[in-house]
């Protein structure tokens, strides 16, 4: 019964499958380097370091005009300068550093004695900052009760 069935290629089909099979290839190749260029885009576009106030005095001059964030506690009442930057005092440890923001105003949770993280980088001696992130306390629903939506409020109580 096999000496009825042909099985020898017909002229052409293997170059069809050939083309076929490079053109996947191809695709597959430029799917990875553009996926890998996206990542690459994303792990170093995120690499802005954190350091406590008492890092960054220490590795001022290592730092240099790098930009990165800085962590401490607002220590000083913030003043507004003549050019609209509002200047202020952050502490950690023991170490103390000026600050220049001048990015976006920071929001009314923005106040002595409170955290932040300051972004941007040294300089001289003075960390100019673009933007200003404020950690806030728990403590918000409790102080304003009446900001939380009542069915929000019970399903936080159930789960």
């Amino acid at each position: 019964m096999t000496d009825d069935l042909d099985l020898t290629p017909r002229p052409g089909a293997g170059a069809s499958n050939e083309r076929r099979s490079f053109r996947n290839i191809a695709i597959l190749g430029t799917l990875g380097v553009v996926l890998g260029f996206i990542m690459f885009q994303a792990v170093t576009g995120a690499s802005v370091y954190y350091y406590n106030v008492d890092e960054a005095v220490d590795q001022q001059a290592e730092l240099a005009d790098r930009t990165f964030r800085l962590q401490g506690t607002v220590v000083t009442e913030p003043t507004i300068d003549a050019s609209g930057a509002m200047l202020f005092n952050v502490a950690f440890n023991d170490q103390e550093v000026a600050v220049r923001h001048v990015g976006e105003e920071p929001t009314d949770l923005f106040e002595l004695s409170i955290p932040v993280v300051a972004e941007g980088h040294f300089e001289n001696g003075v960390f100019v900052s673009r933007q200003l992130l404020i950690k806030h306390s728990e403590s918000y629903v409790a102080d304003n009760p009446d900001r939380i939506d009542t069915e929000i409020e019970s399903q936080l109580d159930a789960g």
